[in-house]
């Protein structure tokens, strides 16, 4: 009789200690990962960022640098493997542009400019740091198993629409995976898959060295896999760099 009350004791306690993974919030959930992430102190104490990263695809090698300042300056210097030339593209509160055939720069439509800088320009990187005064709608949709890692699964719909969904991992709270889809100009579509991993601490705050992306655009698939050598915190980047370059105008066809 004892044995069967201990047992009845140890199916109570699975049962209590379940519980309280199954009734988490979308603002526990997303405490969680800010703290994991070094916690909104030093995460709000970061001003400029400046990443030295190289993407490889199945056809060449990509050096590319970012320079990012808060609260949403953007400018990525690429140059491929074997050239000389640099391309540039950025974000501002004006414009966002894009390089273009012919040494050529040209500017997104506003509609899809505004979702560039509430998501390539999320100075945190994740839409998930202060989303409610963003204007951000995330919703907890559960946990769930992804490529064999428990997770937790987040909606994010931003403000200006854009729809991202967020897996953490449950066990580090960290991001695991982003999966959504964003417009292009000339009216094209990307869907988008990216796998975070080798986190590491930089001057107390974590962020994914590695991210293998996989690329959906009508029937074109592409993998990439980005492997980032420096993360610089707080150096000093005047405001003109992110400037709209000049002779920048509207590609034809948007």
């Amino acid at each position: 009789m004892m044995r069967m009350a201990g047992m009845a004791a140890v199916a109570m306690a699975g049962v209590w200690l379940a519980t309280p993974a199954a009734a988490q919030t979308v603002d526990e959930v997303v405490a969680r990962h800010v703290e994991a992430r070094g916690g909104e102190q030093k995460l709000k104490a970061i001003e400029t960022l400046k990443i030295t990263r190289t993407i490889g695809t199945p056809f060449t090698r990509v050096d590319v640098v970012v320079y990012r300042k808060r609260p949403n300056l953007v400018r990525t210097e690429q140059k491929a493997a074997g050239q000389t030339a640099t391309t540039v593209s950025g974000i501002n509160k004006d414009a966002v542009w894009d390089p273009a055939a012919g040494g050529k720069v040209v500017l997104r439509p506003e509609a899809l400019a505004a979702m560039a800088r509430e998501v390539d320009g999320d100075f945190d990187g994740d839409l998930l740091v202060d989303w409610k005064a963003k204007g951000h709608a995330v919703t907890l949709e559960g946990r769930e198993a992804v490529g064999g890692v428990d997770t937790w699964k987040l909606r994010v719909t931003t403000a200006s629409g854009a729809v991202r969904e967020i897996y953490l991992d449950a066990n580090t709270s960290l991001d695991y995976q982003h999966v959504g889809s964003m417009m292009l100009p000339g009216k094209r579509t990307r869907e988008f898959t990216i796998t975070f991993g080798n986190w590491k601490e930089v001057e107390g705050v974590k962020f994914a060295f590695d991210a293998d992306e996989e690329r959906r655009e009508g029937p074109i698939n592409q993998s990439l896999a980005t492997y980032t050598h420096t993360i610089e915190i707080n150096v000093p980047i005047d405001d003109t760099l992110f400037s709209t370059p000049a002779g920048a105008a509207p590609a034809g066809g948007q």
